[in-house]
């Protein structure tokens, strides 16, 4: 999906403090199935862009297209709607659920329908190698499987747009180098658009295009 922002900007206000501007006046272009990378120090605006293009939050001004159309200041049903079809999201930590099995998490997206996706979902998770664990709970499993699993779920929709914030930052090498290659196999062949929150100049070079925010803008 192709993203476009214009003078996209995020402040956030509390009685007696004083104003943060979070994201500032943001004009960008992302073409799809561009893979980009986010890059910037801590408190720059990295995770809060990310939440606003993925419609989990609103922008204060500015405004958003997916393919062409405006979507932000949308109604509460229509960005459910969007992220639920559209948008998967990987994050530092997991977030599985505990109580529900690494099939039932993959699901999860996709609950309502969840008997049409069930080959799909046991598809996904042998190719990211955790079919044997399907039935196991999200504290019988490694760090890296977690994420692994954390992956399938953002995966078992084909979403078109894939936000990743810092997926690989909490995995030692080895486990982060599998999750990163995965991530990208799986955006590849969807031909899924691919925001990548990182710290690690490795990764982010594997991308297509650096974008580098400092003080809520991109420079």
């Amino acid at each position: 999906m192709d993203i476009k922002t214009i003078g996209l900007t995020k402040i956030y206000a509390r009685k007696g403090l004083q104003e943060v501007a979070a994201v500032r006046d943001i004009n960008l272009h992302v073409f799809s199935g561009e893979k980009i990378a986010l890059t910037g120090p801590s408190g720059s605006g990295k995770s809060t862009l990310i939440h606003l293009l993925g419609l989990m939050d609103r922008a204060t001004s500015g405004q958003i297209f997916i393919d062409d159309k405006q979507v932000d200041f949308s109604d509460d049903n229509f960005s459910c709607r969007m992220r639920r079809d559209c948008i998967g999201f990987v994050f530092q930590f997991h977030y599985l659920l505990a109580d529900f099995t690494v099939l039932e998490n993959t699901l999860m997206p996709v609950y309502n329908k969840r008997q049409n996706f069930l080959q799909k979902a046991l598809d996904i998770l042998d190719r990211l190698g955790l079919l044997e664990r399907r039935n196991n709970f999200p504290n019988e499993l490694s760090g890296g499987q977690q994420q692994r699993a954390a992956l399938a779920r953002a995966l078992i929709n084909s979403p078109k747009i894939i936000f990743a914030d810092e997926p690989t930052g909490n995995l030692d090498t080895v486990t982060g180098n599998a999750i990163e290659k995965l991530l990208f196999e799986a955006c590849a062949q969807n031909n899924t658009t691919l925001f990548l929150v990182t710290h690690n100049e490795a990764l982010a070079n594997k991308a297509d295009r650096i974008l580098k925010m400092e003080d809520g803008g991109i420079r």
